[in-house]
């Protein structure tokens, strides 16, 4: 990979409508003025003046939600809100020490997706009634005065809870995604007011087949024996050991739980007014709430991280294969938006494929596109500058990662204890190959994902719903998208502040030189070794030109 050399002037996030003065030249560039990346969404305000089928349809409304406290449940609590809901029920579990209320406390005070909470907390406090509960618990751990209360007064259920992690024993795995599926199908049922059920699963619930269509498929297993097999404590150990052979061919325990869910809700079809929605592989925002947002390091978010870190030295990946890429707020749109449809389109087998296949890009072009960005906005916190290498042959990357990953991380260690610090690269590398081996499967295959029935959705949607719930692929401008992911990504998930850009690059540049002249000592060293073992089998030598330079030149050119 060749680096960036030219001068770049960098981008600097403040309030929106707003720049500041670079207080000093970056690259040789005189002081700049430099605008913020966050684009002008419709203010709160402006949202709630518009009036439309789809907008209409949450105002007022009850809406029970799992999974707020993750990824895409922090995304559809800043947008329901918007939406004038008459409250979200967010059920939230106690963890490590902190009760629901102080979790959503913390969770709303932290998070710069919740664009209204610094000025007005009761806007988010007023609109919210915690349900204590746990959707990996039989009956989701929910009381019954609670439960009397979700019963009714629920309109419309999102289920978002999920656990996402791939390499998860198959017991968790069933017992949160499959079995808590059911619990809140059956919460459902009791719901007389519920005017749609919707399930957030994923493209890849069905990945062991090239070709994914807007439909239900026959699941590997029956769900509900999975579930009375993962609840048998004496069989516990020999569940686990038969879990790679119970999977297969699907890639993880993820993947197959989630294909067994969607069985789950396909059987509550002619019970409930139900629609499932598949995203695939989910990234930061785009601009709604607030460009480059995210809260993890999962799937193409870490892989970006890992390599603008200087972590990621080298992947496993098809470059020329398509990125099933799609960002997050596409997703929260995409999902409130096949809610309103399939209320109202209740015979329908309402089943969505959120993708980006009408709009594809490549691994290439993503590659391409953030390399741009590699010396312009390093991270602050980084082991070293980006030298990411990619191939499609796993010996090849099996090789390198020895080379690239190991014994660097073994230098690296090696200072540290030299200094009297714990080694910890090593360690680091070793999360980072486990992260790589789980992402192979997907980033060397491909798949088609049809979106006609999305593209329905789409087509119903006035011109101002496509405005304020934005989720057509095909508005996506990828060069725009992934530049806003890079700086959010530095900002947002590894809480890099811009005031550290000038120190990051200052470091940067002199990490470059620092680079090339050991890649120029490294590749000099064994350029001598290869000349001097050539030399002692004598393939190689300069001792011909001693032996007959001038001694046999004609004597008339001697003279000469």
């Amino acid at each position: 990979m060749q680096l960036q050399t030219a001068p770049v002037i960098p981008v600097v996030a403040v309030e929106a409508s707003t720049a500041i003065q670079c207080s000093h030249p970056v690259h040789g560039v005189p002081a700049v003025v430099c605008f913020v990346f966050r684009r002008a969404m419709a203010s709160l305000e402006e949202f709630r003046t518009y009036r439309s089928p789809l907008k209409d349809f949450y105002e007022g409304k009850s809406v029970l939600l799992t999974g707020g406290s993750g990824f895409l449940g922090k995304l559809l609590i800043e947008k329901l809100i918007k939406c004038n809901v008459a409250e979200i029920l967010l059920i939230l579990r106690r963890k490590k020490g902190l009760s629901p209320s102080e979790r959503l406390e913390q969770l709303l005070g932290k998070e710069a997706v919740f664009v209204n909470y610094a000025k007005d907390p009761q806007l988010y406090l007023s609109k919210i009634r915690l349900i204590e509960g746990d959707i990996s618990e039989v009956g989701v751990g929910i009381s019954n005065d609670d439960l009397a209360y979700v019963w009714e007064y629920t309109n419309v259920i999102i289920h978002a809870a999920a656990d996402v992690r791939f390499d998860e024993s198959l017991k968790e795995s069933i017992q949160t995604n499959v079995r808590g599926t059911l619990e809140m199908l059956t919460i459902a049922e009791k719901c007389p007011k519920l005017e749609i059920f919707t399930y957030i699963s994923t493209a890849f619930s069905h990945c062991v087949r090239r070709e994914i269509e807007e439909k239900f498929y026959e699941p590997p297993v029956d769900p509900m024996l999975m579930i009375k097999v993962s609840e048998k404590q004496e069989d516990a150990d020999d569940f686990e050991v038969l879990s790679k052979k119970i999977i297969e061919p699907w890639p993880n325990t993820y993947a197959f739980t989630k294909s067994l869910s969607e069985e789950i809700v396909r059987r509550y079809k002619h019970k409930l007014p139900i629609a499932i929605i598949r995203p695939s592989i989910i990234t930061t925002t785009r601009d709604d709430p607030i460009p480059g947002w995210t809260d993890n390091l999962y799937g193409f978010n870490g892989v970006v991280c890992g390599a603008a870190s200087g972590v990621l030295r080298i992947f496993h990946i098809h470059m020329d294969y398509k990125a099933s890429i799609v960002p997050a707020d596409t997703v929260i749109n995409s999902t409130l938006a096949v809610s309103w449809y399939s209320a109202g389109h209740r015979d329908e087998d309402n089943v969505y494929n959120c993708t980006t296949d009408d709009n594809p890009v490549s691994w290439q072009e993503t590659q391409n596109r953030l390399e741009k960005w590699k010396d312009r906005i390093p991270f602050e916190k980084s082991l070293w500058i980006t030298t990411y290498n990619t191939t499609h042959y796993k010996l090849v990357a099996d090789v390198l990662s020895i080379i690239y990953h190991v014994l660097p991380a073994l230098l690296f260690d090696s200072i540290l204890v030299v200094r009297r610090k714990k080694p910890q690269v090593l360690k680091l590398y070793r999360k980072v190959h486990r992260f790589s081996a789980v992402l192979r499967f997907f980033t060397n295959n491909e798949w088609c994902f049809r979106t006609g029935r999305m593209r329905r959705v789409l087509d119903a949607m006035s011109a101002k719903d496509q405005q304020f719930f934005p989720c057509d692929a095909k508005a996506i401008q990828w060069d725009d998208f992934l530049d806003h992911q890079i700086q959010g990504l530095r900002q947002y998930l590894m809480g890099d502040s811009w005031s550290t850009l000038e120190k990051s690059l200052r470091r940067h540049r002199l990490r470059t030189i620092i680079h090339w002249c050991m890649l120029a000592v490294l590749y000099g060293g064994l350029l001598y070794v290869i000349v001097t073992i050539l030399q002692a089998y004598g393939l190689f030598g300069f001792e011909g030109l001693h032996e007959h330079g001038v001694e046999e030149c004609p004597e008339e050119q001697r003279a000469i």
